[in-house]
């Protein structure tokens, strides 16, 4: 497939938490385009079968390499454990938030102890702590599914919030670790309740790392767009439009109206 560089770059995941990732991706990215796409409709994904995951990775692959991106982005950890679904449907680069967060928080532990937030699923498959372990570093894991269906569901400004973290995290809190990793997109939006419970250690998120990454494979293949306008970024939702509206009121990058699109 012959791929122009002023083609978007697509970015999906199972809601709004890879708008974390697209976030950072526009400040590293200001002058591409962007199609993002919130798969709400069959989220969340971290307590799904593997197949369930697998079917909604290739089918969103599909659909955003019909729309033209030149790359994707899986801007979701769990659906990153099933990168080898979108890989065979496409030819085009796929990326996974996996290993440039993951290295990211092995560059900054000095204590060699790191704290994994994750989804069940993340956790389940040993991915980060595996990978963790292989460089020196011991993985503290702790599956925090809740967190996503309270961010798919709430305000962020909901004092619950600080409770519902403060509990997930009393028992890992004594652990020693100095790095935290948000191994699930949406975790890093409730950083600031982390905080407040655990102090001001190490957060690793997955969108600068991971935008770093992609940054360096287009300088590499000379994939990056030549233009030097502001890009343009689209966002959809398989969901409804005005959930999502509720739930993405803190995203403050310039985007085109969101709309709904129907993957099947």
């Amino acid at each position: 497939m012959q791929i122009e560089n002023s083609q978007p770059i697509g970015v999906f995941d199972s809601g709004i938490g890879g708008l974390t990732v697209l976030e950072q991706l526009i400040k590293i990215f200001p002058h591409e385009n962007f199609y993002y796409v919130a798969d709400q409709g069959y989220c969340p994904y971290g307590p799904r079968p593997a197949e369930y995951v697998c079917e909604r990775v290739e089918k969103i692959t599909r659909h955003m390499v019909n729309e033209g991106v030149k790359a994707i982005v899986i801007a979701c950890n769990t659906a990153s454990l099933r990168i080898a679904s979108a890989r065979a449907v496409t030819d085009i680069p796929v990326v996974s938030v996996i290993p440039p967060t993951c290295m990211r928080a092995v560059e900054t532990t000095k204590n060699k102890k790191v704290a994994v937030l994750a989804t069940q699923a993340t956790i389940n498959s040993g991915t980060y702590q595996n990978m963790l372990k292989e460089n020196g570093v011991t993985p503290v894991p702790l599956a925090c599914g809740e967190f996503v269906d309270f961010l798919e569901n709430d305000d962020l400004d909901n004092p619950y919030a600080y409770k519902l973290v403060a509990d997930k995290l009393a028992s890992i809190k004594d652990e020693g670790f100095d790095t935290l990793i948000h191994a699930c997109t949406h975790f890093s939006l409730l950083e600031p309740q982390m905080r407040a419970v655990l102090g001001d250690i190490n957060y690793v998120n997955c969108g600068t790392p991971t935008g770093e990454y992609l940054k360096k494979y287009f300088d590499e293949n000379n994939m990056a767009t030549n233009a030097t306008d502001k890009g343009r970024v689209r966002i959809f939702t398989t969901g409804e439009v005005d959930g999502a509206l509720r739930t993405m009121r803190w995203f403050k990058a310039e985007h085109d109206p969101v709309a709904h699109v129907d993957i099947k």
